[in-house]
């Protein structure tokens, strides 16, 4: 206890510090590339697609240093923190393809950065309407990631689900932004979000469409298989309004059966779009595909039938 307390007490004096460094930062920073997102509901293979990305092709992002100043100032450092990030190497030295419900381990990773986003968008889970992001806040988005774009010198590249809900927000920002989105049998990410609810997240975990506001009387199961679907169908409808142009599909199962050939999609999908890509690094012939019943029979056959019910409609 006493390790971690001293060790809190260095990284909130050491955030305060750079909390200096970063006001006084006056460059202007313009994007040169297409920053590129991925959009999926939480639990949907995400995760192991952006550490696909990570290993094969060098791109920027915002790092765990960034969220972690995040956590202790209210707000992201996002300038001071790229630099910290780029000396360390971040997500070139991720081999592991390990992580825990979404976060990576190593402080230049790239983070899970719902809090990140949160401080612009002053919203954590939920949608945003493109009218609703006021002037300041786009500028303060397209700062931060122009500047960490600039200072690692490569495309950036996002993986927050919560942003599969605010689509046509980010494009009002970034107008030529790319998506990937990751999909995966809804039953798997249904039983993966019900396991992490019942264990970890009592409350809640990830994107939260307006659907899904009011779960008065609904069970963490209902409230689930309802997650899973209406995500899925906001992304359907912002894809539609925004255009096909933007998308690349990525499958979970694909990704682990032949994650090399997915590596070379997305650098492809990429590159032909103004985010310059190349794949660096070999991954391995494949990862094992995390399918079928993990939770108790009554459940998963519970699950599949308000899942049917929801996409049948």
């Amino acid at each position: 206890m006493a390790v971690s307390g001293i060790s809190k007490f260095q990284d909130k004096v050491m955030f305060y510090g750079l909390n200096v460094l970063e006001k006084v930062q006056r460059d202007e920073y313009k994007l040169q590339y297409s920053p590129t997102f991925i959009v999926a509901p939480p639990r949907a293979g995400t995760t192991l697609t952006r550490q696909v990305v990570s290993w094969t092709i060098p791109t920027s992002y915002f790092s765990n240093l960034t969220a972690i100043s995040s956590f202790h100032l209210g707000k992201p450092l996002p300038i001071t923190t790229a630099k910290l990030a780029k000396q360390m190497g971040g997500e070139q030295n991720l081999g592991s393809f390990e992580s825990s419900f979404g976060r990576t381990a190593g402080r230049g990773a790239p983070a899970e950065g719902e809090t990140i986003w949160a401080y612009w968008f002053r919203n954590r889970y939920g949608p945003v309407e493109p009218e609703e992001v006021t002037p300041q806040q786009a500028r303060g988005m397209y700062r931060a990631v122009a500047a960490t774009e600039q200072i690692f010198g490569l495309p950036f590249f996002n993986k927050t689900t919560v942003l599969s809900l605010r689509i046509r927000a980010i494009r009002k920002v970034f107008p030529d932004a790319l998506f990937i989105q990751v999909m995966r049998d809804p039953l798997d990410t249904a039983q993966s979000i019900y396991k992490a609810r019942t264990t970890r997240y009592p409350h809640w975990l990830g994107a939260r469409p307006r659907e899904c506001e009011n779960v008065d009387g609904k069970s963490v199961l209902e409230q689930v298989c309802e997650q899973v679907y209406y995500v899925e169908k906001n992304i359907a409808r912002e894809r539609t309004a925004v255009g096909e142009q933007a998308f690349l599909t990525v499958h979970y199962k694909d990704v682990c059966a032949n994650p090399q050939r997915e590596a070379e999609r997305i650098a492809a999908f990429m590159d032909a779009n103004g985010a310059p890509a190349k794949l660096t690094r070999s991954l391995p012939e494949s990862f094992e595909l995390s399918h079928g019943r993990k939770v108790e029979e009554a459940e998963y056959h519970e699950m599949r039938r308000l899942l049917d019910r929801l996409y049948r409609h």
